[in-house]
C-alpha cells in the first residue's frame, strides 16, 4: 500500500512540453517544475516527493541525463543552467543554484525587483557522471562537480571538485579519495540492461 501522492504516467508526462523527455521516468505529482520547455529529461529518472526545479533561462537548460535519482525535497535553480550526468544521484534536501543574489548590500536580494536591480555570482552547475550529493548539501553557481566524486551530506561546494574523491563539510574538502568499482558495475549492469 501506498500513502501520499503518485508518480504521473507516461501518457500524462508526455502531455507537458518538455524539451525533451525519455523512457522510464518517474516524477511525483508534487513535484513543482517550472519552465519545462527548457527540461530535458533521459531515460530510467526518478524525481521524488516535493522537489522544486526552475529552468529559466531557454540559452541555459537544465539536463537530467539517464539513471539519475533525485530525492525527495530538492530545489534545483537553474536560471543559468545545470546538467546532470548520467548514474548521479540526489539526497534528500539538497541544493543547487546556478545564480545567487548580491549579499553585500551594493544590488537589491529580490527577484520581484527586477535584473537591472538584482545580481550576484552565476554560471552553469555541471554534475558529472556518478557523482552523489549527501542530504542537504548546498552547490553555489558556476561549479563543476568532476566524474565519480562524492560529497557528504550538509556540505557546502562553492568551487569544482576532482574526480573520485570524497568530500565533505563547509567548505567542502576533500577527506580521501573515492573507489572506481562503479566503473565495472555500469558496465555489467548495462550489459544485462
Amino acid at each position: 500500500m501506498h500513502i501520499g501522492a503518485s508518480f504521473y504516467s507516461a501518457n500524462e508526462l508526455k502531455q507537458f512540453r518538455f524539451k525533451s523527455i525519455g523512457k522510464n521516468v518517474f516524477i511525483k505529482k508534487n513535484v513543482g517544475m517550472f519552465f519545462i520547455e527548457n527540461i530535458s529529461i533521459g531515460n530510467n529518472v526518478r524525481i521524488d516527493d516535493n522537489v522544486i526545479i526552475v529552468a529559466s533561462n531557454k540559452k541555459t537548460p537544465v539536463i537530467i541525463g539517464n539513471y539519475i535519482h533525485i530525492a525527495s525535497n530538492c530545489y534545483l535553480a537553474g536560471s543559468d543552467g545545470i546538467e546532470i550526468m548520467d548514474f548521479a544521484g540526489l539526497a534528500p534536501g539538497v541544493s543547487i543554484f546556478s545564480a545567487s543574489d548580491d549579499y553585500s548590500g551594493k544590488k537589491l536580494t529580490n527577484p520581484m525587483v527586477g535584473k537591472p536591480y538584482i545580481g550576484g555570482k552565476s554560471g552553469k552547475i555541471t554534475l558529472c557522471k556518478h557523482v552523489i550529493i549527501g542530504a542537504g548539501s548546498v552547490v553555489l553557481p558556476n561549479v563543476t562537480i568532476k566524474l565519480g566524486s562524492a560529497v557528504g551530506a550538509l556540505s557546502l561546494v562553492n568551487k569544482n571538485l576532482d574526480s573520485w574523491s570524497v568530500y565533505s563539510g563547509v567548505p567542502a574538502k576533500k577527506i580521501r579519495s573515492r573507489h572506481k568499482d562503479i566503473l565495472k558495475l555500469e558496465k555489467k549492469f548495462l550489459k544485462k540492461n
